[in-house]
């Protein structure tokens, strides 16, 4: 998945943690953190179309977790953090040339 090729050790080092995403009843573990972790410090439950708007920015953080289109379960620390990852992902997702 492209968030966990993202994640380098920079990432690791701020963020810290590991985090379990809920995308439209599947899950994934996303280890963003300098450790080996079996259970998340974070769970966020989305949709695959409001993670796909989070990355493309028609939508920010704060106003999907204020409307209800994402839940968050555990350290709302982290959850502040999660832009770090969303960042990261969309510059690992971003095309390397122009045709």
């Amino acid at each position: 998945m492209a968030m966990a090729e993202a994640v380098d050790a920079k990432i690791k080092k701020r963020f810290n943690a590991m985090v379990r995403f809920e995308v439209d009843g599947e899950q994934f573990d996303l280890n963003a953190s300098t450790k080996e972790k079996d259970t998340p410090d974070l769970t966020v439950k989305t949709s695959l179309q409001v993670l796909q708007d989070l990355l493309e920015r028609k939508i920010m953080p704060p106003q999907a977790f204020v409307k209800g289109k994402i839940k968050v379960k555990g350290k709302m620390s982290l959850a502040m953090k999660l832009q770090l990852i969303l960042d990261a992902t969309r510059k690992h997702l971003k095309p390397t040339s122009k045709l």
